[in-house]
């Protein structure tokens, strides 16, 4: 019996967790981060950066797939890698072993409103039950609702408003959301 989240009229929709990937996997996530940002906020040589993401055991890599084709990506990585990553930014992180943060989350335009987003984060919160993981953390966009859609579904255990993220060009905010998973 198919999940009433995979069905949208006759769009079939499923989100799985990459445990393999090839170059045409690599390939399509940056054709999926490239269509659902604004245009100028790539990242500089894209399939040599999720190429190494991927290759990477730690991470979690989701794939949204719409009718057969690939229309979202989500990535999370250890807390504390983000930490390191990010501790310039956004001081106010701090690590925790038992933590992921999700560093990126991408739907094509055409693939959006269909409960992709649910999908994968459904996903995530599977894997990483499975990995004894009990709190995911993000920068999520307010503009485009991101904060609240993730706030409802999760609840906070911290949230910290950033004026100008960096990673947005410095061009709009961001809510650093903490969550405890359900």
């Amino acid at each position: 019996m198919m999940s009433p989240l995979a069905m949208k009229g006759s769009t079939m929709l499923n989100a799985e967790v990459l445990h393999h990937f090839d170059k045409n996997i690599i390939r399509e996530i940056v054709i999926i981060k490239r269509d659902s940002f604004p245009h100028g906020w790539a990242v500089r040589d894209a399939e040599e950066y999720y190429g190494g993401m991927l290759r990477s055991e730690k991470n979690i890599h989701i794939i949204l797939n719409d009718n057969g084709k690939k229309a979202g990506y989500l990535l999370a990585i250890p807390q504390s890698d983000a930490v390191e990553e990010l501790k310039n930014d956004d001081p106010g992180m701090k690590k925790d072993p038992k933590g992921y943060y999700i560093e990126t989350v991408g739907i094509l335009p055409e693939s959006r409103g269909k409960k992709g987003l649910s999908l994968m984060l459904e996903k995530l919160v599977g894997e990483c039950r499975k990995r004894g993981i009990n709190k995911i953390s993000l920068h999520a966009r307010i503009i485009n609702n991101f904060s609240k859609i993730i706030r409802k579904k999760f609840g906070t255990a911290e949230i910290r408003r950033i004026e100008k993220w960096r990673y947005y060009n410095f061009e709009e905010p961001t809510d650093y959301i903490e969550a405890v998973l359900p």
